[in-house]
């Protein structure tokens, strides 16, 4: 049986668990945490919390829109499992591409269906928001995180060439997911 994860607001107490999340993806020799709002490019994560809550609180304009992160706890025993931002709509970049949602799972926790698990937590916060639908995307050839889409009710929108977090070139698949 799959163990349960709950969506946390990250806070000043979790600073030693996700200097253990932020450590298993350098071990895991990956240089970005997807849906962590940047994450590793915070070496203090009094830094990155004052980031993500800064987000939280931002004014809608044509070009930001509130987000908010989440640290996917598992409840049996408090580990962090994963991150999941929450963009509360959609701006021109986001339909372009990102999305309304971006989800992580730490490296030694793959393969578990805890993004399953995390995904459809997050679609009940975006109802509560008042979203009708939401817009996510993957890497084309992520099947692991295409079929996690499919299973939560996606439905293919087509394919994109965008710039990568490289800013090299890379194809881009489109679901949207009605709420």
């Amino acid at each position: 049986m799959q163990e349960v994860l709950e969506l946390i607001l990250p806070d000043e107490s979790w600073k030693k668990q996700a200097a253990d999340y932020r450590q298993a993806y350098v071990d895991a020799g990956e240089s970005h945490i997807n849906g962590s709002s940047g994450m590793e490019r915070y070496p203090v994560y009094e830094e990155w919390l004052g980031e993500i809550r800064a987000q939280q609180h931002q004014p809608a304009t044509e070009e930001r829109t509130p987000a908010t992160t989440f640290f996917a706890v598992r409840k049996e025993d408090g580990r962090i499992i994963g991150t999941i931002q929450v963009r509360h709509r959609l701006t021109n970049d986001l339909c372009r591409s990102g999305g309304n949602i971006g989800y992580g799972v730490r490296p030694d926790e793959r393969k578990r269906g805890y993004a399953v698990q995390m995904l459809e937590l997050a679609l009940q916060v975006c109802r509560k928001i008042g979203l009708e639908r939401v817009l996510l995307d993957c890497q084309a050839g992520n099947i692991a995180s295409e079929r996690t889409i499919l299973r939560c009710g996606g439905t293919f929108a087509g394919e994109a060439q965008v710039p990568g977090d490289d800013g090299c070139p890379e194809r881009i698949r489109r679901f949207w997911i009605a709420l």
